[in-house]
């Protein structure tokens, strides 16, 4: 599901005094207000170093100017508090193949705040040429990485982007043994039945996917599977997940990539590499 960002991401962050309905200042607290909209965005203390979304796509764009981009997207959330910029580069370089005709290539997600709450960083994840398809990596500890302060140091970015781009390509194996690993409808709906919630019963953590919920994404596995060119295989099935949680969910208000559901379908997805490594522990 393609999302256009119509909202200006790197709006003017203005800093204003706060007051109780009376007329009283609230001492050691600042609003953050988006001067475009002139909407309250955050609240910080006065000292809050303001790291501007402008700031931080430069610092990501001179870091990345030796690979190709191919496609820019800018996603907010409903109150333009959160913000992320998704690079899809077309470089050689990046791309892994996982079949002979399954591409798949490097997004790099960058996001900042101005919630007082989020850091600004980045994530690395895959991107599959053929559907267009963003997907997540999983171990977000190995793709991830936040920054408490701006020190706009490009070569320590650079660094940064060198050990998280090998172990990318150290994670396409894994989607390559997943390419010739069986998953027909009955191993998905086991997947999903594990990952849902009892009717009778108290939910453990793992278990976070309503019925109803369970069942729809159940439905939607042959269909994709016919519609996005894929195999009956743990490839496939993961592909099926990540298409779900990229082209079929939505957000009343601003990108999808804010919502719940988002966020549910990539835990779904990423769960698959849980699974993966308790199976390499059993073995063992």
């Amino acid at each position: 599901m393609a999302y256009k960002e119509e909202r200006n991401p790197f709006f003017e962050v203005k800093k204003e005094d706060v007051f109780t309905a009376s007329g009283v200042k609230i001492p050691n607290k600042v609003a953050l207000v988006n001067a475009d909209l002139e909407s309250v965005v955050g609240f910080v203390s006065p000292g809050y170093d303001i790291v501007e979304n402008q700031a931080v796509t430069n610092l990501f764009e001179e870091a990345t100017s030796e690979f190709g981009v191919s496609t820019v997207k800018d996603h907010m959330d409903a109150t333009t508090k959160r913000w992320r910029r998704q690079f899809i580069f077309n470089d050689n370089r990046l791309n892994a193949e996982i079949l002979p005709s399954d591409i798949v290539g490097v997004m790099l997600e960058v996001y900042n705040g101005y919630d007082g709450r989020t850091a600004f960083g980045y994530s690395l994840m895959g991107y599959r040429w053929m559907c267009e398809n963003g997907m997540i990596m999983g171990k977000r500890n190995l793709f991830s990485e936040s920054f408490a302060h701006y020190d706009g140091n490009v070569e320590k970015l650079r660094e940064s982007f060198a050990f998280k781009f090998n172990m990318f390509h150290k994670n396409a194996k894994v989607w390559e043994k997943w390419s010739k690993e069986p998953f027909n409808q009955e191993s998905f709906d086991n997947y999903l039945k594990a990952h849902t919630k009892p009717v009778n019963a108290k939910a453990k953590s793992h278990e976070y996917l309503s019925p109803k919920m369970a069942s729809g994404i159940s439905d939607s596995y042959v269909p994709m599977l016919s519609n996005q060119k894929l195999e009956e295989n743990k490839w496939g099935a993961f592909n099926v997940l990540t298409y779900l949680m990229t082209h079929e969910t939505k957000a009343r208000n601003g990108s999808n990539v804010f919502s719940n559901r988002y966020n549910m379908m990539g835990r779904l997805a990423g769960d698959m590499y849980n699974e993966e490594e308790n199976k390499m522990l059993i073995t063992v």
